[in-house]
């Protein structure tokens, strides 16, 4: 528990000044009487208690006091060691991305309450290659417990999905909603170079001791506003490695399956310059696979600071204080009336 506005404390010096002032006085018991007259006279419960109302009135204060500090629970800083870093996921969503060349890729029904076919096959389609990353990266990013992830799509521009946290449900949702550009419209294209330099941005002012990001693409480089190696050499000098993942078939030739182009030497080049690595993912198995080894690759100690927020506890003093104030009053206008003399 901690103060709100702790500076109201000092109000209870006065209040205790005051307490121990009325204490200290001197008064009649009896106005207009004579003590040496009434001495032998025996003390009735009410004379012996007579300090009473003023202990409750002492007593509310005290509890009016603890209510203006704002006592509140919660919202308290913790550091937590941990180990985790910065990731920023970079997935491919040019328009190849729609098409089905990663093998073994599930099947989707286009009608769930179609019955089989005769050979049990379910009448449907393949998932597309986005479909498929969206899934294994989803579960990469759950994994990541203690990892800030971001993650950005990219075809011929780079656009920010979700910035960097730790809120890993809410970088889910925002994942799943990834789509790929339509073809052949201004917005389709692979920016390998602008999407590493964009990424590289975004965790240039990271105080992670290790930040990375993973590119996933299914082409090649065709956009050259930032060269790919020109993106890396950037990468290298912020100490960011960037781990690059070709999905799909056809990989290391040039017109591989339904005219997709694959670079694979390119993607090499940038994982080796800034000290990263290049996985090929045919399948959805490898691709499993290359995530469940990135997973395990990068892991690094840091001290999270985390906060809790704020419920105030001001009301379980002022309804004490002012049941107390009641009760005073009540007392001193029965039991402990003084009348005139």
């Amino acid at each position: 528990m901690i103060l709100g506005d702790p500076w109201f404390l000092m109000l209870g010096a006065p209040v205790l000044l005051i307490a121990l002032w009325r204490l200290t006085r001197k008064g009649l018991a009896v106005d207009g009487a004579s003590r040496r007259a009434l001495g032998d006279l025996p003390r009735t419960l009410r004379s012996r208690t007579t300090w009473v109302p003023g202990l409750l009135l002492f007593l509310a204060a005290l509890f009016m006091v603890g209510a203006l500090s704002r006592p509140l629970k919660g919202r308290e800083e913790s550091r937590i060691t941990t180990e985790g870093i910065d990731i920023m996921l970079c997935v491919d969503a040019s328009s190849s991305m729609t098409k089905s060349t990663i093998e073994a890729a599930p099947v989707v029904a286009i009608d769930p309450d179609a019955p089989p076919r005769a050979d049990g096959t379910i009448p449907g389609r393949l998932l597309t290659n986005l479909e498929v990353v969206k899934a294994v990266v989803s579960d990469f990013v759950l994994a990541r417990e203690h990892d800030r992830v971001g993650v950005l799509s990219f075809a011929a521009f780079p656009r920010t999905e979700c910035p960097m946290t730790l809120d890993k449900p809410s970088a889910v949702e925002y994942i799943a909603q990834i789509e790929a550009v339509r073809a052949q419209s201004e917005e389709d294209g692979t920016a390998i170079g602008v999407a590493v330099a964009y990424a590289a941005a975004k965790l240039r002012d990271s105080d992670a001791d290790s930040r990375i990001v993973v590119l996933l693409t299914d082409g090649e480089n065709n956009q050259y506003s930032v060269e790919p190696m020109d993106a890396a050499a950037m990468c290298k000098e912020l100490g960011v490695r960037v781990y690059t993942v070709g999905a799909g078939e056809g990989f290391g030739t040039r017109g591989g399956p339904r005219g997709m182009v694959m670079n694979t030497a390119l993607l090499e080049s940038i994982a080796e310059t800034t000290g990263g690595r290049f996985f090929r993912a045919r399948d959805v198995s490898a691709l499993v696979d290359v995530y469940a080894e990135i997973d395990a690759l990068e892991r690094t100690e840091r001290v999270d600071v985390r906060y809790t927020d704020y419920e105030d506890l001001y009301h379980w003093l002022v309804v004490p204080a002012m049941a107390l104030l009641a009760l005073e009053q009540l007392l001193r206008r029965t039991v402990y009336l003084e009348f005139a003399a």
